[in-house]
């Protein structure tokens, strides 16, 4: 990464405050004929002190990443990769280029975004723009999405390898074509034929070691503390379960039932939020790893796909839902009489694309903004919806009556 492509600025799209049929003030972070979107949500895209926010752009012609500061509003590239095949395949949009996109993570501790490039791990500094590798993985590729230890330490990621990666898409997308199956129809099958590992790095030595070795593919690893792995999905089926660092105690949560099973999940200070899917309804549910307990609730005239959206705190409760139509919701006296408010309404996916074009909620550190994407003309953007006057109000979680 050269430092000529460092120093180059670039300034961001609006910040005028609007609103909708809601009346909630909004802004628009990035604009212009190409898709912007934040880390994978289950992560921090935001520094703590609410300072920069880290996005991709495909801006240039490839995914790279971007540090936006939410202060003076200059935008500075933080990557410079040029993978030729670097979509997230099986769950977002093959055959782009630049970064592995959404297989970024930014440590909050140490302020250092790590991302991968051909068989690269690299870190970029947020606030140095200071660039060196981490390691290379030869012969291996990324395929799921990253997290960091609270304390900084680790880093965790999903690698496999990349020539038996590429033929198994190869075939997937072949068998697709010639309608021998549905992608739907045919996702864990296709899961269970790759073998990947789940790995860990010391983010102050380098050094890296195997957690576990699988016979089929995971899609995420987060930490839910410091001594514990989350990983998403057990072998044929949505879900979640937990490790030990060392590969061991594995545990399946809250497996499917009459409720469906869990499609998203958000690690938080309270437990772990989600949504569990089936049957044309939608539950919110909360999950006590210390307890091996979980409380849900139905949400009322929710039948679209849902995100659960991320509070760190656990404490404002809000999601999207994209179905007929496409809507931010929070949601309100959960244990009483559940009660979904609109927050905004927005623009339909527009057909492929797909996690860029997710809106992805999640609450900025300072509690004042909601950052989301949102689809304008076309392509993906980076906006933040108001919601300093809904945060801290006593209606969710708690409100029990």
């Amino acid at each position: 990464m050269s430092r000529k492509r460092r120093s180059f600025l670039m300034t961001m799209g609006s910040l005028a405050l609007a609103g909708d049929e809601t009346g909630r003030p909004w802004r628009q972070l990035t604009s212009g004929r190409a898709n912007s979107y934040p880390l994978y949500y289950f992560i921090p895209s935001m520094t703590a002190d609410s300072r920069y926010l880290i996005f991709h752009s495909e801006r240039s012609g490839w995914a790279q990443l971007y540090r936006l500061d939410m202060e003076k509003g200059d935008t500075v590239p933080l990557t410079d990769g040029h993978t030729r095949e670097s979509g997230w395949a099986i769950w977002c949009q093959p055959h782009l280029r630049g970064i592995y996109n959404h297989l970024s993570s930014l440590n909050a501790v140490r302020r250092e975004v790590y991302y991968f490039q051909d068989d690269e791990i690299r870190a970029t500094h947020v606030d140095t723009l200071a660039n060196r590798l981490i390691r290379r993985m030869p012969g291996r590729m990324p395929i799921g999405q990253t997290s960091f230890s609270p304390d900084g330490r680790l880093f965790a990621f999903i690698h496999t390898d990349q020539e038996l990666y590429r033929r198994a898409f190869s075939d997937h997308e072949a068998l697709i074509n010639m309608g021998q199956f549905t992608w739907e129809g045919a996702h864990n099958q296709w899961r269970n034929t790759i073998a990947c590992t789940v790995g860990l790095i010391d983010t102050g030595t380098g050094a890296y070691r195997d957690v576990v070795r699988l016979d089929y593919h995971v899609h995420h690893v987060l930490f839910l503390d410091d001594r514990r792995l989350l990983v998403n999905h057990p072998r044929n089926d949505n879900g979640m379960w937990t490790m030990n660092l060392d590969g061991s105690g594995y545990r399946w949560l809250r497996p499917r039932d009459a409720h469906g099973s869990i499609v998203h999940q958000l690690i938080t200070k309270r437990g772990i939020f989600y949504e569990a899917s089936g049957s044309k309804q939608n539950w919110l549910g909360c999950y006590y790893p210390d307890r091996d307990t979980f409380e849900e609730v139905l949400l009322p005239q929710i039948q679209g796909y849902v995100h659960t959206g991320r509070d760190p705190a656990g404490r404002f409760l809000f999601f999207e839902n994209h179905g007929k139509t496409h809507e931010l919701f929070s949601l309100h006296f959960p244990f009483q009489t559940p009660r979904a408010r609109k927050l905004r309404s927005m623009a339909l996916y527009p057909g492929s694309g797909g996690q860029r074009y997710h809106a992805h909620p999640f609450l900025s550190p300072d509690r004042k903004w909601l950052v989301y994407t949102e689809v304008i003309d076309g392509f993906s953007q980076v906006c933040t919806l108001d919601v300093r006057d809904l945060v801290d109000l006593n209606e969710y979680w708690d409100a029990r009556g």
